[in-house]
Formats: structure tokens, C-alpha cells, sequence
């Protein structure tokens, strides 16, 4: 993963693709990561990550979502801010509040979400809705541009705030639904391992898409402006970093040039949910309360039904 995240996070930034870094990192990655599932495959039950828990369709279809909800999850959180911070000005603290619809819409939702989840008994429309949802919030986020109002940067939040609350516990809950008791903490651990993953590794690539999207669009609106400079300076300072070099009329081209970068990290998210809507609709439709019963008469003594 080490490797992997490097080369991600070098790559077409710090070094060229075709750097002998970048290639000896991706080739160190596909090398150590055959040798991980080879040796997973043969080492069977005694394995860090059995094949029989991880290839049970669930199982599967949760790590897999998991991976991508991660992605699309942590990189809308990290660059969100970012767009209050550089195109509204907004102060670091200002655009934590500023980002409050998403959360707390990811708050409401989850615990909404868990209580109809447990009346109803079957998880999977609401996962399979809630990506839905998801999907079609970070494709409206995606349209942020210098001068949008209030009224949608707000609503867009909520929208997908709604989405996110239950994309985080729906994968957890199906895992140990479908698993046997003893089975049910390696299955969980799968699913948060790839979720952090997913976060970690697209936070890379978004950062790699980000910064090439500024230095593309300083080249279409602000070609005099050095795009290393905007690089360096950070969200927060770019009008103190052009007023310093007597270049503040510039800040609406290079506020232009920023949302390029902003716009292709949100829509490194939109690709991942959209891929995740997919994944959902592998979930097997299984009720928490028939899983329930059966493992109170498991514990009990009693004779399982199949």
C-alpha cells in the first residue's frame, strides 16, 4: 500500500509517470501484493483475510463498496473546505461551519437511517438509495463554480449528507447479518480496512488530478500567473500571495483556474459513487431480524431452521 500511495502521490506531480521511481513503486506494489493474496489463498483459515469470508457474496460486494464509498467519502471532505477556503475566502474555521449541512445531514440520516433499517428488517434498498442519493449530491457539488449561492451550496450538502449517512453503516450491518457469529470480526475488520483504503488511495489521486487541474486552468485563464506559486501557497493565502506580488486584479482568472482543480477532484467522487451504485445492488436481500432469530436459537440450543 506504502508503494501504491507513493507512486499515486508523486505521480505527474513531483516526478513524471515515466520516472524510474514511479515505475519501481507500481511495479513493487503488483509484486508484493501478488505475493500477499498468494500467500492469503494458501494459508487458508490461518490466513489475515480467509478467501472463504471475503469471497461470500456479501462480503465481496461490501469490501468492494466499502472501497469506494472511502474514496468518494474523504475526498469530498478534504476538498469541499478547500472551495470555501480559496473561492469564498472563507477562514479555516468559517468553512468547517460552512461544510455543518453535510455533516450533520450525515449524522441524522445514519441514525434515521439505522432505526427504519431495524423496523423493516432489509437493509439493502436503503443502501442501494442512499448511493443513489449520494452519487447525484456530489454531481451537483461537482457544479460549484465562483459565484454559487447560498441556497445551493447548501441544499447540495444536505442532499448528499442524506446519501453518506447510510452508505457508512449499511456494509457493517450486512456483513454481520449474512456471517456466523465467529466470523462476524474478521468480516467487520474487512470492511473498515477497505473503506480506509479507499479514502487513502483516492485522496492521492485526487490530490494528483487537483493540483494538474491548476496548472491547467492557470494556463486557459490566468497564463501569467506561475501555477507554482498558487501550488505553494495554500487555500487561505492565495490573495495575500497576489497582492505580495502586485498581481490582486488577477484573483478573478485565478479563482477560475482554482475551481478547474476543485471540479475534477469532486469529480473523482462522483466517478467512485457512481461505480458504488453498482456494487450496491450485489448486497443479498437478507432481513436483520430473521438473522437475529436464528442466532438467538443458535445460542439457546435450539434447531436452526435452513
Amino acid at each position: 500500500m506504502v508503494c501504491l500511495l507513493l507512486a499515486l502521490q508523486w505521480g505527474g506531480s513531483t516526478y513524471p509517470w515515466n520516472n524510474s521511481r514511479i515505475i519501481g513503486l507500481i511495479v513493487g506494489f503488483v509484486c508484493l501484493a501478488t505475493i500477499f493474496i498468494v500467500t492469503q489463498v494458501k494459508l487458508g483459515e490461518r490466513a489475515t483475510i480467509p478467501p472463504r469470508i471475503l469471497s461470500q457474496r456479501t462480503v465481496a460486494a461490501s469490501s468492494v463498496y466499502s472501497t469506494l464509498f472511502g474514496a468518494g467519502f474523504f475526498v469530498l471532505v478534504f476538498y469541499l473546505p478547500l472551495y470555501f477556503q480559496s473561492v469564498k475566502g472563507s477562514t479555516a474555521t468559517k468553512s468547517g461551519i460552512q461544510v455543518l449541512p453535510l455533516l450533520l445531514a450525515t449524522v441524522l440520516s445514519s441514525a434515521v437511517g439505522g432505526a427504519l433499517i431495524t423496523f423493516l428488517g432489509y437493509y439493502t434498498p436503503f443502501i442501494i438509495g442512499g448511493t443513489i442519493l449520494f452519487a447525484i449530491g456530489a454531481g451537483l457539488i461537482s457544479t460549484f463554480d465562483i459565484d454559487t449561492p447560498f441556497s445551493q451550496w447548501f441544499g447540495y450538502q444536505v442532499l448528499t449528507g442524506i446519501g453518506v449517512g447510510v452508505g457508512f453503516q449499511v456494509p457493517i450491518i450486512a456483513v454481520q447479518t449474512v456471517l456466523p457469529l465467529e466470523d462476524v470480526p474478521v468480516g467487520t475488520a474487512c470492511v473498515i480496512f477497505f473503506q480506509s483504503l479507499g479514502g487513502a488511495l483516492f485522496i492521492a489521486i485526487a490530490q494528483t488530478v487537483f493540483q494538474n487541474g491548476i496548472i491547467k486552468g492557470t494556463k486557459m485563464y490566468a497564463p501569467s500567473v506561475n501555477p507554482l506559486i498558487l501550488l505553494a501557497a495554500g487555500a487561505t493565502q492565495i490573495r495575500k500571495v497576489l497582492a505580495s506580488v502586485g498581481m490582486l486584479d488577477q484573483l478573478p482568472a485565478v479563482l477560475k483556474a482554482y475551481m478547474v482543480g476543485l471540479t475534477n477532484a469532486y469529480r473523482v467522487t462522483v466517478g467512485c459513487m457512481a461505480a458504488a451504485v453498482v456494487a450496491s445492488c450485489f448486497f443479498e436481500w437478507k432481513s436483520v431480524k430473521d438473522e437475529e432469530v436464528k442466532r438467538k436459537q443458535a445460542a439457546a440450543g435450539a434447531a436452526v431452521p435452513v
